[in-house]
């Protein structure tokens, strides 16, 4: 099949991450595959199909396809409008409109979701949002990371260093990733005598507003991909603490991957991850996320077995299956 992606940038992201992987994968089976994008200046990511950058998204400049996957809200519409595909799908990785910073584009997100065009749900929690509020049909593809990727360079150690360290991921100013909740959390457990360090990861500079809640130990501006399999290997523990309209974010899997156990929020979109895989407490939970992560760091055996099940977990999240499932949708006729 001919495929192409449409997205407004190639800029750091867990989301253009996932649709690079998919776009990878489906060339990789043999499939003729192009992204197409404003902005494809960025190097962070290993991009392995043709880039084609465009001023906008019309039909002088969408390629003929059989497929044309639109990738965010704003690529909708524009690419439903060309009609230069057969088939058109709308990839969801979150449902944007309750987002604080989309919000005044909300119009522009309506429009987009009113388009009759199957929509590709990252997330199950997202069929409740979309399913009977907006044309169909819908069909939800797994999360998938590669797992051997982040396969950790000692499995069998049974308990966190001395002393551990904590990572967290994400940027500060995004509201929905909590991040400041995770940060008060670490401060709680140093205000109770731990001696925890801090590793943050984001794809912005660190600010005065979070330098001012907790420092970290180490910053790591915009790393590469390649780079984050040895970055969560540095790590004991991963806070994650996204809010409800979160997608399912990487990080998580990435960690277990790495065998790096997880604290994280019980939020909708986190609902595949068994139980006894990570631990989860409410959205803005800052001392259940203390408590839970002291847990962990208390008690070896658990933090050991968690460790375990988390690399042995990450492994079903494999990116072949979501490609067969891909396949198979772009592969239907029109009814």
């Amino acid at each position: 099949m001919r495929i192409a992606y449409v997205l407004e940038s190639l800029e750091l992201s867990g989301g253009v991450k996932v649709v690079v992987e998919h776009a990878a994968g489906l060339a990789a089976r043999g499939h003729d595959v192009v992204l197409v994008t404003r902005d494809g200046r960025h190097d962070w990511l290993d991009v392995r199909v043709p880039v084609r950058q465009v001023a906008v998204f019309d039909a002088s400049t969408l390629p003929e396809a059989d497929v044309h996957v639109a990738t965010w809200f704003p690529t909708v519409a524009p690419v439903v409008r060309a009609r230069r595909a057969e088939r058109v799908f709308h990839f969801c990785q979150g449902y944007e409109a309750p987002h604080p910073h989309t919000l005044h584009r909300l119009e522009e997100i309506e429009e987009a979701y009113r388009q009759h065009v199957p929509k590709l749900l990252v997330s199950a929690h997202l069929l409740p949002l979309l399913e009977g509020r907006y044309p169909g049909p819908f069909h939800v593809l797994p999360q998938a990371i590669p797992a051997r990727d982040f396969a950790p360079p000692d499995p069998e150690r049974a308990q966190p260093r001395r002393p551990p360290v904590i990572g967290i991921v994400g940027p500060f100013e995004a509201p929905l990733k909590g991040i400041a909740v995770a940060l008060r959390a670490v401060a709680k457990l140093r205000g109770e005598g731990r001696a925890v360090r801090l590793r943050r990861a984001s794809a912005l500079p660190l600010t005065q507003n979070e330098r001012v809640l907790l420092s970290p130990d180490v910053y790591s501006h915009a790393l590469p991909a390649s780079a984050m399999p040895a970055w969560y290997h540095g790590l004991d523990l991963l806070l994650h603490p996204s809010f409800d309209a979160e997608g399912f974010p990487l990080p998580p899997l990435e960690a277990m991957a790495a065998g790096v156990p997880v604290v994280l929020t019980d939020i909708p979109s986190f609902r595949p991850l068994a139980n006894d895989l990570v631990s989860r407490v409410p959205p803005g939970d800052v001392s259940g996320m203390a408590r839970e992560t002291a847990r962990l760091l208390d008690e070896p055996r658990l933090w050991a077995t968690r460790r375990a099940k988390g690399i042995e977990a990450a492994r079903g999240f494999s990116l072949d299956r979501v490609l067969d499932r891909l396949e198979k949708i772009f592969g239907q006729k029109m009814s």
